[in-house]
């Protein structure tokens, strides 16, 4: 089985990481791929339209590859800290190129699994709508079924999500789940 991480976050060593790496470690029998998108050439979508019935889209990008390998992934965990009330730039990249596959009648989503991890500074609660918001459009929308949503809020330190004994438990029965 197949496990596509998405790590929006810019910073590596992050509380995101931490948790995604507390989830992956606790997955048996899967083979992990794991992109940090900060470190990818990742273009926008171009709302060209070019992504129709059988066409792939036309940008040729390190985003390309990525959808290529989600397309193939029986589990997706997706990552990103909350700055300013949303995800990173990093990750709505990427999420915005879901819009090919939702395109295209010969590609879906259906049947992957996904888990969504947000950390971020505020206390948790602050961006609840949002994250819903996140869970039903891409995930859902695009025919992804969100099996978790693993939120850590009012933490700023790299890594200090790990002082956090209820949120790494948590990231390990996710992990150990799939």
């Amino acid at each position: 089985m197949k496990c596509v991480v998405l790590q929006a976050s810019p910073r590596k060593g992050g509380n995101c990481e931490v948790l995604v790496n507390e989830i992956t470690s606790a997955m048996e029998n899967y083979d992990v791929v794991n992109y940090f998108l900060d470190d990818l050439n990742i273009e926008p979508c171009h709302a060209c339209g070019g992504c129709g019935d059988g066409v792939d889209c036309v940008v040729d990008d390190d985003g390309s590859k990525i959808l290529d390998d989600l397309l193939d992934a029986d589990v997706v965990v997706f990552s990103s800290p909350i700055y300013y009330g949303q995800m990173t730039a990093q990750g709505k990249l990427i999420t915005d190129r879901f819009y090919s596959v939702s395109r295209n009648p010969q590609k879906s989503f259906d049947g992957t699994k996904a888990v969504l991890v947000f950390t971020q500074g505020a206390p948790e609660g602050i961006y609840d709508q949002y994250i819903e918001l996140t869970k039903t459009s891409p995930f859902e929308y695009c025919g992804m079924d969100v099996v978790d949503v693993l939120v850590a809020g009012g933490i700023q330190e790299p890594g200090s999500v790990k002082d956090i004994e209820e949120k790494m438990s948590k990231a390990k029965e996710i992990g150990s789940k799939l």
